[in-house]
């Protein structure tokens, strides 16, 4: 089982609210709207993790934004790979603004019916409303004792953990390739969302497989 990643939207708001806005304009440090376009992921990393030691490898992109915010040094952080993650694809997501948008319902209300809607709508058995593929066209999960579908996008099964519950609903809702062009209403978000976090704890509650030696 992954390590428990906090919820990024609290992440955001809690370690970097205070010195950034999202498309609000600059504050203490630049308005991170956008900064998964102009950056890379291993920069983005990297950066959060230690500012202090990407300003020291001599990085000329940490070096000038250094200079230009009056060397205001962005403190450290010990947030785990999966939190760092889970930040970075919330921002990439639409980041707070997206988040205080939608207001979606919390999938620990879902009933067993919502649940079989969003597997169904995983698979393919259920076709969304706009059209488009399946999660599982590139994406996988492992339910019970199999994992099934595709391992193109990755692993899905511990994303409600990763993402908690407000910032997957964004991560869900927004058109993916090859999904492009079309959304999943919110009743279908919330059915595959909760289809995760069943998923999720089904495969948490399972006792861990020993490996032979």
């Amino acid at each position: 089982m992954p390590a428990h990643a906090a919820d990024p939207a609290t992440i955001f708001a809690v370690k970097c609210g205070s010195c950034h806005t999202y498309g609000k304009g600059e504050k203490v440090g630049p308005d991170l709207k956008g900064v998964t376009d102009r950056r890379s992921r291993t920069w983005l990393a990297a950066w959060i993790r230690s500012s202090e030691r990407t300003i020291k490898s001599g990085d000329s992109v940490a070096m000038s934004l250094f200079k230009k915010y009056k060397q205001e040094r962005m403190p450290d952080q010990n947030f785990s790979p999966a939190e760092i993650a889970a930040l970075i694809d919330f921002l990439a997501a639409g980041g707070p603004v997206e988040v205080d948008r939608v207001r979606p319902r919390h999938a620990s209300t879902a009933t067993a019916a919502d649940v079989a809607v969003g597997r169904g709508l995983f698979f393919g058995t259920v076709t969304p409303s706009t059209g488009g593929a399946s999660c599982a066209a590139c994406h996988m999960v492992r339910e019970g004792a199999s994992s099934m579908q595709g391992t193109f996008g990755g692993d899905l099964t511990h994303a409600y953990t990763r993402f908690q519950d407000a910032a997957l609903s964004v991560v869900i809702r927004r058109p993916c390739f090859p999904r492009v062009g079309t959304m999943l209403t919110a009743e279908e978000t919330f059915a595959v969302k909760a289809f995760l976090r069943y998923v999720d704890g089904q495969d948490a509650a399972r006792p861990a497989t020993k490996v032979p030696r």
